[in-house]
């Protein structure tokens, strides 16, 4: 019985040790079927298309592209006096003003630019308060583009900024220069208008921008997605214009996106500000 017993033990042992092979064989093949399907995952992910880095170059970045300590080209404010002026209104339907506060801003190079305080603001003083707050920030700009700027509209009150293409003007208000000097985003809100109402004209229906953004076929920002027709160049221009003349200015990763996923457009831009 011993004998016998042993030989049943030693079957058993061996449908044992089979059986454990084929599980082992089975959890093998069940693992990598596994590593197999996660990497598979993964390679389609990697081909959705390249989501925007932010939802606008503005308002959503703590992004200090244009600093107070940058060239500064302004030279002096000068009093105009009063004149009957257009003055376009997000706000409203009224086009004309009578009594407008006029102010020339001269800059180095023997540019300038005048300022139409809307006559809301009551007095010379307090129209005079806001245009100097525009000053240095225009100083700041390109040259070029700020010799094809011919006036900034400048109204009291609250609302969001303008610009006008064919004129090459931009319209601001009070309150929301106040807004945005208070979150350090004014120089880069006058450059994002300057950028419309000073390129878009001669650029954004031009086949050479037009090509660039059809082959890049991503966006910095969900803004410039959005209104891919209309926004793009204003958003993508304030990324570019740091990148060339402050390198180094935006963080690593966020030059390395924008050189790896739109370099068409930056290409473009470099032609412009170089």
């Amino acid at each position: 019985m011993l004998i016998f017993a042993g030989k049943n033990f030693m079957k058993l042992s061996k449908i044992l040790s089979i059986t454990s092979t084929i599980l082992l064989s089975s959890l093998a093949i069940c693992c990598t079927d596994s590593e197999n399907s996660l990497n598979t995952s993964e390679g389609e992910n990697s081909n959705e298309p390249i989501a925007p880095l932010f939802t606008n170059s503005i308002v959503s970045t703590d992004i200090d592209f244009i600093t107070s300590a940058d060239d500064d080209a302004f030279l002096n404010i000068t009093y105009l006096g009063q004149a009957d002026k257009e003055m376009p209104d997000s706000r409203n339907d009224v086009l004309f003003d009578t009594g407008t506060y006029v102010f020339q801003l001269d800059f180095s190079l023997e540019n300038s630019i005048e300022i139409w305080a809307h006559s809301t603001f009551g007095s010379e003083n307090a129209a005079f308060e806001y245009a100097n707050k525009l000053t240095g920030r225009l100083g700041k700009l390109p040259e070029f583009m700020r010799s094809e700027l011919s006036h900034v509209v400048l109204h009291k009150g609250d609302a969001g900024a303008f610009a006008e293409s064919e004129a090459n003007f931009f319209v601001v208000y009070s309150e929301n220069i106040d807004t945005r000097i208070s979150n350090n985003d004014l120089e880069e809100t006058v450059f994002h208008e300057s950028v419309h109402a000073t390129l878009d004209a001669d650029f954004l229906e031009s086949e050479q921008w037009l090509q660039s953004q059809q082959k890049d076929g991503v966006f910095i920002t969900a803004y410039a997605k959005e209104n891919a027709n209309k926004e793009d160049m204003a958003e993508s221009a304030l990324f570019a214009y740091t990148m060339i003349k402050h390198p180094g200015r935006l963080s690593s990763a966020i030059e390395t996106w924008v050189k790896t996923n739109i370099p068409n457009r930056y290409a473009f831009f470099q032609t412009i500000f170089e």
